[in-house]
């Protein structure tokens, strides 16, 4: 079957015996695959507010609403949610065979798929590990004959033994310091260097040598490049690598959170581009290349690349690869539904499934290299406050109220209709007091839903934005 829409996707996968299931922390995060999966449930951890609102659209197995006691291994990834045995006894009641779409595998869930019979719609983990490394990053880049940021990864010991001036004759007066032992993103384990004060803070933060209850081994040192923030999603297929548009980062807003490190990641901006053709072509054409090379290591499906695009001459610098569904997701899906365009995740799926089907790869990757229209911001919680008197829905703008205003139950994205306007989504989590909650700077509250680019071209973000953001974060 040659695919050119979504209703194609439907048609195909829903002749497929058995159940796909959506597994992540919050239910919203897997909500995407219910526009053409039929056949579709979501397994999820925390309990948020939105809850009522998805299981309108899709079955939801929520474990936190199931159990009273909650236990530490199962908030740390989806390992942890699978293997509990309610959450087991829910996968055994629904129909074989039981696809599970992940936002990444890990090592110790292979073995329990396996004895479960469960197929999971992932790359096998030592596949992810390897191409997540920074060095095979760094490898990869120089053989690929890509740009790369001048720096290199070293022991950590050499962050101790050297001054910042022997650092700023290598690499200028600003650098970056990353964690290459700090697996999770979202700029866990980054620093900005730009002045002495700012090596003399990390060298004594990382005395140690241990990070986020991690024991640290190395330290990527790499040059600060003064640019604009982007990344792509891409997906791996046997027809070859479909990219999505350059789109633009959102780091270290202030009124999303309150962060010990830097470049925490705080959603995207799609449409107003500030990027010059030189940059989204020379992004999608390392974005394919690196893609294809992942084909030939077994890679298939979803992928990310961070991109730093400097601004005085449009260079396209990748960072880094995220090997898994990516923070992008499912806003960007989101997006391309409303435009008609085929969401990635669909064709992730049907990569994994191994079922046979056609693609015009160079008409795709022109759909979506389109302007879409829209942002989001991850809202992280205020250190001690919980804000469990946020409702999920539909907001506007109210200045004479000091505030803004409620205006109905609905997470559906359309229902926008001016930029005044905001949908609150995948939160607030609801607590029970039981539940081991940590006291992480990027524990998430919500996340708000735009129907226009709230960061112009020139990096500033609109004041709706910015006061919706503080305002949901007021306890």
């Amino acid at each position: 079957m040659l695919i050119h829409d979504i209703y194609q996707v439907n048609r195909l996968l829903k002749s497929l015996p058995g159940t796909f299931v959506g597994v992540g922390m919050t239910a919203f995060s897997r909500i995407l695959p219910a526009s053409f999966l039929e056949n579709y449930r979501i397994l999820a951890l925390h309990r948020t507010g939105d809850l009522p609102l998805l299981q309108k659209k899709v079955p939801v197995f929520c474990l936190e609403e199931e159990t009273e006691n909650p236990t530490p291994a199962m908030g740390k990834n989806s390992a942890g949610l699978l293997a509990h045995p309610r959450s087991m006894r829910f996968l055994d009641g629904i129909s074989h065979p039981k696809h599970l779409l992940l936002y990444q595998d890990y090592p110790e869930l292979r073995s329990v798929a396996e004895t479960h019979g469960w197929h999971l719609l992932a790359n096998p983990p030592q596949l992810r590990l390897k191409v997540g490394k920074r060095r095979f990053f760094k490898k990869m880049a120089a053989d690929l004959d890509i740009h790369q940021v001048p720096g290199d990864i070293h022991s950590i010991n050499v962050l101790h033994q050297k001054i910042y001036e022997e650092w700023r004759h290598l690499l200028g007066p600003d650098f970056v310091v990353q964690l290459p032992e700090i697996e999770r993103g979202g700029g866990r384990g980054t620093f900005f260097i730009h002045k002495m004060e700012d090596y003399h803070l990390l060298q004594h933060r990382l005395l140690g040598c241990r990070w986020r209850n991690t024991k640290l081994e190395s330290v990527s040192i790499h040059k600060f490049i003064d640019g604009i923030p982007a990344s792509t999603v891409a997906c791996v297929t046997r027809h070859g690598t479909l990219v999505s548009s350059l789109q633009r980062q959102l780091l270290d807003l202030p009124c999303c959170g309150d962060f010990v490190e830097d470049g925490v990641f705080c959603g995207h901006a799609w449409g107003t581009s500030p990027w010059p053709e030189v940059a989204r072509e020379s992004v999608f054409e390392q974005t394919c290349e690196i893609g294809d090379f992942l084909g030939t290591l077994g890679y298939k499906g979803i992928f990310g690349i961070d991109f730093i695009i400097r601004e005085k001459d449009g260079t396209a610098f990748p960072i880094e690869i995220n090997p898994r569904l990516t923070g992008a997701l499912p806003m960007l899906s989101l997006l391309h539904l409303q435009s008609g365009i085929i969401p990635l995740e669909a064709f992730h799926i049907l990569e994994f499934l191994g079922v046979p089907y056609r693609i015009d790869r160079e008409a795709l990757n022109r759909r979506y290299a389109e302007t879409v229209q829209g942002s989001h911001l991850l809202v992280f919680r205020p250190p001690g406050a919980e804000n469990v008197g946020l409702k999920p829905g539909l907001y506007e703008f109210a200045p004479m109220n000091g505030g803004f205003r409620f205006l109905k139950e609905t997470l559906e994205y359309g229902h926008i209709q001016n930029e005044n306007q905001f949908i609150l989504s995948d939160g607030p989590r609801l607590t029970t007091g039981n539940e081991p909650l940590g006291r992480d700077s990027h524990s998430r509250l919500c996340r708000l839903l735009f129907s226009y680019p709230v960061m112009d071209i020139r990096g500033v973000l609109s004041p709706q934005a910015r006061l919706a953001a503080e305002w949901v974060r007021i306890p």
